[in-house]
């Protein structure tokens, strides 16, 4: 039967909300509290007497990384925020080993957690540089500290600084996975989306095709259709076969040249056929099954699809009436002066 789609034009899809903008929102969120927590921290150790050393100033740059990557999450350099990430995460690791003396230093697990941004935000050539970069810092930090080329000299006194440290980390990546969470829940829930008004179209289009071939099929006008691209006969319905004579197995897959006497009046419908996207009505003789000539009138417009279009040809014979028509051929009635 005809794709009747293809005569249609589905209503286009609404716009899916943007999982970039959700995952920004968050993000800035994040951004400004962890340089909130970075001030708080800095301030804490001016409060209890930290001795002010390069170690002690990381959680000041905690600060400055987080007011940065707020400004470009406001100008919307999203794959920026993701690298500045990594690439502070790495140097306050790098620099805390340097400036303590040792890469047992507390601050090492900064490295991990530039790991965990890594493959959160960036793409999987991101996330293979960075594991790279990661493990050469590692071996690069501890080749240093052995050969005891490290500035400062360790001291492991703990206090609860340590453990202080150790929970901002832990809610670092707790944020970066919950933003993790957040951005696979949004995904997933507009893959539903897309899949139920896939599902809704399909159903839609599976409807409407089935009213309109039983609106083809039942027309008392004759009508066939063929396709633009091979001329080829696609679907006629019964008036077609009561008028010519032709089942619909005799005539689909093949050219209307059969149709039809050949002469003037065909030359001429021919023309206007080629020239117009729709003809006006044309007198023309037809050839039935068993060669008698059928005076006729016929009528064509065509419908161009990006692929394979169709055309639509209408018969009437004079004096017959078709005003039952159904309305979906409409555009195609008129009188012998349209």
């Amino acid at each position: 039967m005809i794709d009747s789609p293809r005569l249609t034009t589905a209503d286009p899809w609404p716009e899916p909300p943007s999982i970039v903008a959700a995952r920004s929102e968050i993000a800035m969120r994040l951004s400004w509290m962890t340089s909130v927590l970075g001030l708080a921290l800095f301030a804490v150790d001016r409060f209890i007497g930290t001795p002010v050393t390069a170690d002690s100033m990381m959680t000041l740059v905690l600060a400055v990384m987080g007011a940065l990557a707020w400004v470009l999450l406001k100008v919307r350099r999203y794959n920026s925020v993701a690298w500045l990430l990594v690439l502070f995460l790495f140097g306050m690791a790098a620099s805390s080993a340097y400036f303590f003396g040792s890469v047992r230093t507390i601050n090492i697990v900064l490295i991990l957690m530039g790991q965990v941004a890594a493959g959160i935000f960036l793409s999987r050539r991101g996330l293979l540089w960075t594991t790279v970069c990661a493990v050469a810092l590692l071996g690069l930090l501890t080749w240093a500290d052995a050969a005891g080329l490290l500035a400062g000299s360790p001291r492991f006194a703990v206090s609860w600084r340590n453990w202080l440290s150790q929970s901002a980390s832990l809610v670092g990546v707790a944020a970066m996975m919950s933003l993790n969470r957040t951005q696979v829940r949004l995904a997933q829930e507009l893959h539903l989306r897309e899949a139920t008004q896939r599902l809704q179209t399909q159903l839609d289009r599976d409807l409407g095709q089935g009213r309109f071939s039983r609106l083809f099929r039942a027309s008392p006008t004759p009508i066939f259709v063929q396709s633009m691209r091979t001329g080829a006969i696609l679907d006629v319905n019964l008036a077609f076969e009561r008028v010519l004579g032709y089942t619909r197995n005799q005539v689909l897959n093949r050219r209307d040249g059969f149709l039809w006497l050949h002469d003037e009046a065909h030359a001429a419908f021919s023309r206007d056929r080629r020239a117009q996207q729709r003809t006006g009505w044309h007198a023309i003789t037809g050839i039935g099954r068993n060669g008698q000539q059928i005076a006729l009138q016929i009528c064509s417009e065509r419908d161009d699809g990006s692929d394979d279009g169709l055309r639509i040809t209408v018969l009437r014979v004079p004096g017959h009436t078709t005003s039952a028509m159904p309305t979906v051929y409409a555009p195609l009635e008129g009188g012998p002066g349209d």
